[in-house]
């Protein structure tokens, strides 16, 4: 018997176990990629009190340290609304209807701000366990050889960011110039509808990143469908495997649903309210000054600025919570349609393979707000409608 030697090829045998270090590695904590594409972000909204949560090597954990952020934004909050509120008061306003719009509208943006901290620090438990349900997806699909690529998060997120920046510089700048204010009162003035924004902007980011999920379980699904055409079938994961990651998908979809179910709720209104109102005003001034218009520095342009400034910032909240939730929805509801393709090509008419999809018809997944209408692009279209025969209403009163 003769022995061979075996030639050991260092490039070789390193990349190889490097490749097997990587594929036993768990990606999760701040080594996601969903973290790592998002990070910047997450610090923003830790500063408004909005995260107070942290990492335990990989887990992460509810944070009494941060938990300080929330509380010196409620605070910070607290003492602003006093401030507004007792500046309104000493205003000898002629126009009682702008008087108590104007009140109605910072109680409820005020309302809605505090509440989002409320939530934040009392359902940190709660949001924990929905993201570890997105960091356990991904790592289960990666084991399975899909892995999730992140380029379109971190596209998306700068995108929003940078969109969100600018307009808010445009309504402090134009708020200055229109009220003749410092930027010290001025943003007295907008940092409570900023904080509101970003409670708004997480909401949207968690309902996006699990439509996104759902959109890719659906390929997944797609991509594993038996062949129609040849007479042995090959599936690479079975529907066990597909069914209990899209049910871990739905249960972490619900849980977020029941947590904003208020908060949906209370962003309508107040993004409906300042909405309707911003418009009445632009209308108002546009008919009431039109030749008082030009020329372009006068009074009348600058306050017309800061309102579409204001509307502008209102509106891309309104445009995205639609945007997200009916995203989130369509793609969770589809699974059952290609589940049901599943059993056409496996041409099984049983009852034992029929009932087990019924379930995924009957399971329907929406969000709701406060239980009162569910939000889908539809409702948006409802909502324009409803505004502008609102507007027309009003424009009629003297």
């Amino acid at each position: 018997m003769e022995f061979r030697n075996r030639l050991f090829d260092v490039k070789t045998d390193v990349s190889s176990q490097t490749k097997k270090k990587q594929a036993k590695k768990k990606l999760r904590g701040p080594d996601s990629p969903l973290y790592t594409s998002i990070w910047p972000m997450i610090y923003a909204v830790r500063v408004f009190g909005l995260a107070p949560y942290d990492f335990s090597q990989d887990h992460p954990v509810p944070s009494n340290m941060y938990l300080i952020f929330t509380a010196i934004a409620a605070t910070l909050y607290t003492h602003l609304f006093y401030v507004v509120m007792k500046k309104f008061f000493a205003l000898d306003r002629d126009d009682k209807v702008l008087e108590a719009t104007e009140d109605a509208k910072v109680t409820i943006n005020y309302s809605a701000a505090v509440y989002e901290l409320g939530l934040t620090a009392f359902k940190r438990r709660s949001f924990i366990r929905i993201w570890n349900a997105l960091q356990d997806y991904d790592e289960d699909v990666r084991q399975l050889g899909y892995p999730r690529n992140e380029k379109q998060t971190a596209i998306a997120a700068w995108c929003v960011t940078v969109m969100a920046t600018i307009i808010w510089i445009a309504v402090n700048r134009t708020g200055m110039h229109a009220f003749d204010e410092t930027w010290t009162n001025n943003m007295g003035y907008m940092i409570i509808y900023v904080g509101s924004s970003i409670a708004v902007y997480k909401f949207v980011a968690m309902a996006f990143f699990l439509g996104q999920r759902f959109r890719h379980l659906n390929m997944i699904t797609i991509k594993n469908l038996p062949s129609a055409s040849e007479n042995m079938i090959i599936i690479t994961i079975s529907k066990t495997t597909i069914l209990n990651l899209h049910n871990n998908l739905m249960i972490a979809a619900e849980s977020l649903a029941s947590m904003y179910s208020l908060s949906l709720l209370l962003w309508f209104a107040n993004l409906g309210l300042h909405t309707v109102s911003n418009l009445f005003f632009i209308i108002k001034w546009v008919l009431e000054n039109g030749h008082d218009l030009y020329p372009w520095g006068s009074t009348s342009w600058s306050l017309i600025c800061c309102l579409g400034s204001w509307l502008l910032a209102f509106f891309l909240q309104l445009l995205l919570l639609h945007i997200v939730c009916h995203y989130a929805s369509f793609q969770a509801n589809r699974m059952g349609i290609i589940l049901i393709e599943w059993q056409v090509r496996l041409m099984k008419k049983n009852d034992e393979c029929v009932k087990p999809l019924l379930q995924f018809l009957n399971r329907r997944f929406n969000f709701s707000a406060g239980g009162c209408f569910y939000v889908n692009l539809p409702l948006l279209c409802s909502i324009a409608a409803l505004s502008s025969t609102y507007l027309v209403v009003l424009l009629q009163f003297p």
